[in-house]
């Protein structure tokens, strides 16, 4: 049986090691392309957003939710309308003949009609 003598070259492959070199130099000048056109757009889409100030004279609705002036007040009063819609007699649609009562004499309907367990 013969052995050869194999041996490591002493020098770098210089075509592979120029063409991940190259291939590195690609890949970052599209990342970077691609990062300056994010950017711009990016920038345009806030341009677009941002309205001019309102004059100052010019009187703007708040956006929502509004602040009540006097909340207790506000709730008294919606719980008053609904106290009213309750206990009263009213058309829900009239055309449709869909008629509201008030909440105790439906309670008493409906206990008639379920039978006592």
């Amino acid at each position: 049986m013969t052995t050869v003598n194999r041996h490591e070259p002493s020098d770098v492959a210089a075509r592979p090691l120029l063409f991940a070199v190259l291939a590195l130099a690609v890949i970052l000048l599209v990342v970077g392309g691609m990062q300056l056109v994010l950017l711009r757009w990016f920038d345009r889409r806030l341009a677009e957003r941002e309205a001019p100030p309102a004059p100052l004279a010019e009187a703007r609705t708040p956006h929502e939710p509004r602040l009540l002036p006097d909340p207790r007040a506000a709730l008294l009063g919606l719980r008053a309308e609904e106290d009213a819609i309750l206990h009263s007699y009213g058309w829900v649609n009239r055309d449709a003949g869909i008629v509201h009562i008030p909440i105790e004499r439906a309670i008493d309907v409906l206990a008639k009609k379920v039978p006592a367990r």
